[in-house]
């Protein structure tokens, strides 16, 4: 920021307020993209129609020498309906005469903040409240309906195969701390379920996400590259470390507002499939200056939507 360029000017202060934006926001990281599927969005709401799972093929000889078709059974339908979201600074046109510079930018920088903490903690509330339903809170510390498509909480032990199905359902919730011996009781659970269908569906999960809490346990189970010695952790036997080198870890210090020992062990091909982030119009700035009150007006306003359609990507544990 140059000091004899600022002035009580919009088209001087429009790119300064861009420039200080552009920067901060870059700065940082942007873990919705670990997560999400992120899409721009040319609509009012966006909708998902889900659909059945796979079949299987048909011998030639048992389908009549010909084409066997198969029909995929329609599921549950998910809305996103895009909310406006904003956020803004007002500053004294006295602040500017006197190039007050460091009080102008601290105001500013902790506008970008504002904007990257909301995005971040709302991209984390299907981490934080992965075990509720309307009870459920959000970034702004209200009450929401956190239910997926099929009626259940995304980590849920009794998930419905498809509309009316009045089954037992399948688990993907637990309560283990993380350990080698969960992520392997996770990992075996996880290779039982099936889709609407019946059939095996193929999930591995690649990745453990949680919060800073289970930092070391995390990649200790997981491994890094270089530090590690293969071996399992706390193991007195030198075993093997099957997992080193094929499992990413994703800390996400936003996850903190929940429960510190939550983890969930991902398909992260799968996670990305399910969980949808919808921009409508990304975050923009903009500012304009009061003639009367002389008062200086800097704003973000963006409109997106965000969300989860399936469950069957994540085994997900929240210990008590």
């Amino acid at each position: 920021m140059v000091q004899s360029a600022l002035s009580w000017d919009k088209n001087v202060l429009e790119p300064v307020f861009r420039a200080l934006y552009d920067q901060g926001i870059s700065n940082k990281k942007d873990y919705i993209s670990d997560m999400y599927s992120v899409e721009n969005s040319n609509k009012a709401v966006e909708s998902i129609e889900m659909i059945g799972g796979e079949g299987l093929m048909e011998d030639w000889a048992h389908s009549n020498k010909q084409v066997f078709y198969s029909d995929i059974q329609e599921l549950w339908q998910k809305y996103f309906a895009h909310r406006k979201f904003s956020a803004g600074r007002q500053i004294d046109r006295d602040f500017i005469d006197d190039l007050k510079l460091t009080a102008i930018k601290d105001r500013l920088s902790s506008l970008v903040d504002e904007v990257y903490y909301t995005r971040q903690y709302q991209g984390a509330e299907w981490f934080i409240n992965g075990n509720k339903t309307t009870d459920a809170v959000d970034y702004r510390g209200r009450t929401y309906d956190a239910r997926l498509p099929d009626g259940k909480a995304l980590f849920a032990t009794d998930h419905p195969l498809a509309p009316g199905d009045t089954g037992p359902g399948q688990s993907n919730l637990g309560t283990a701390d993380l350990s080698i011996d969960s992520v392997d009781d996770s990992q075996v659970a996880m290779s039982g379920w099936t889709n609407d269908r019946g059939n095996i569906i193929p999930i591995i999960g690649d990745t453990i996400i949680t919060t800073p809490y289970n930092r070391r346990a995390a990649f200790q189970i997981a491994g890094i590259n270089g530090k590690g010695q293969g071996y399992e952790p706390g193991s007195a036997d030198h075993n093997i470390n099957i997992y080193e080198g094929d499992l990413k870890v994703i800390i996400n210090p936003f996850f903190a507002k929940g429960n510190k020992k939550a983890w969930v062990l991902a398909d992260s091909s799968r996670m990305k499939r399910a969980q949808k982030w919808f921009d409508k119009r990304r975050p923009e700035t903009g500012n304009m200056d009061d003639f009367d009150s002389e008062i200086a007006k800097f704003k973000v306003v963006g409109r997106w939507s965000y969300g989860c359609i399936d469950w069957t990507w994540g085994f997900g544990h929240f210990p008590v």
